[in-house]
């Protein structure tokens, strides 16, 4: 693998060690609804480019073949498609799982949280949280690639990983507004071990199945929905203009928060919450399976009407499989949203991800 730091258009952006430029010109963003990733392919070169979403001066830059026309070169940043892959989010775990690649999976952060079967079975190596993963625990794994999410402004131990000649990559797919903006990140993993043309097709089919699912959604009889719970003394929801808003809006769901703008979460007050509280028909992701833990938990929440009197569910019952695999499947939540605005004619065995709460 290697790393070159040659000019693009003399332009030189990054936000690693590990800067890849090209001096021929690649045209055509494949990406659709991304916001941070792009993906340009021109004859048997690809141009991968993650912008970084709070500096727009940063951008990592990644020159690498096109695998499929078996036309390698010692010019690009990898010379051959990456077959061990230490991965640092559940998320990353999801896709290349999505993409039936979990034997590429060497290095996870804990595998406690790690849900699909197979890649539990292959016991990759666990090397902690980000900020403080172990460098002898990532060679021992033989990775030749770690994927991050970049939750900080850097990656501690990139400088040292990148003289191993191992890269490290940073993955915004959390960052992203449109649910399948975050599904397209799988786009990345794709290209990086050579399947990128599986990866464009189980996209496609993604992509597919949101607009048949949002296409079939009822519009009328709107239910007031309200998503988040309590955490210390706040009420934390996702802003208006989030990726999981999105998802509400597509699903023909009415949330509270709808017009609040932001793209992360929203923090409120109890009484702000108790205030509304008698509009609300459905409440998502209270962060438990049962209401007695939610009353444990914070009990002032038996002052809110809608504990008792309206539809409550929440991934809770299996939480590591829908982290592992939302962010790459939104038709699915889609579809568990779209079933969920049945309120309390709610079908049960038609959800992926969602369960009633007890």
């Amino acid at each position: 693998m290697k790393v070159l730091y040659l000019a693009l258009l003399g332009l030189v952006y990054s936000c690693t060690n590990a800067p890849a430029e090209s001096n021929k010109k690649l045209v055509g963003n494949i990406c659709e609804y991304s916001q941070w990733l792009s993906i340009s392919e021109e004859g048997n070169q690809v141009l991968i480019e993650i912008q970084n979403p709070d500096d727009s001066s940063k951008i990592y830059r990644l020159h690498i073949p096109d695998f499929s026309s078996n036309e390698f070169s010692s010019s690009f940043d990898i010379d051959k498609p990456i077959s061990r892959m230490a991965c640092l989010s559940s998320t990353h775990i999801g896709m290349l799982s999505e993409l039936g690649l979990q034997s590429h999976i060497v290095a996870v952060s804990n595998l406690k949280y790690v849900y699909d079967p197979q890649v539990k079975k292959n016991k990759p190596i666990a090397l902690g949280e980000e900020q403080s993963v172990s460098v002898e625990k990532i060679l021992k794994s033989k990775a030749e690639v770690i994927v991050y999410s970049a939750f900080s402004s850097s990656f501690s131990k990139e400088k040292v990983l990148n003289k191993l000649g191992i890269l490290c990559i940073p993955n915004f797919d959390w960052r992203e507004l449109h649910p399948l903006g975050r599904a397209e990140w799988m786009l990345l993993f794709g290209y990086l071990t050579g399947h990128q043309e599986e990866a464009k097709i189980k996209f496609n089919e993604i992509k597919a199945h949101y607009s048949e699912i949002k296409t079939k959604i009822n519009g009328s009889n709107p239910i007031s929905i309200l998503s988040g719970n309590m955490t210390g003394d706040y009420w934390y929801a996702p802003a208006g203009n989030s990726y999981h808003a999105k998802l509400l809006e597509d699903a023909g769901l009415n949330y509270v928060f709808s017009e609040d703008p932001g793209t992360g979460s929203l923090a409120y007050s109890f009484e702000k919450i108790l205030g509304m509280s008698s509009e609300i028909d459905l409440w998502l992701n209270p962060g438990f399976e049962t209401k007695k833990e939610i009353l444990q938990a914070f009990p002032k929440s038996n002052l809110l009407p809608f504990i008792n009197q309206s539809s409550l569910f929440c991934y809770s019952h299996n939480a590591n499989k829908y982290w592992e695999r939302s962010a790459c499947r939104p038709d699915l939540i889609l579809a568990d949203y779209a079933e969920l605005k049945n309120g309390l004619n709610v079908d049960g065995s038609k959800l992926v991800f969602y369960k009633k709460v007890q």
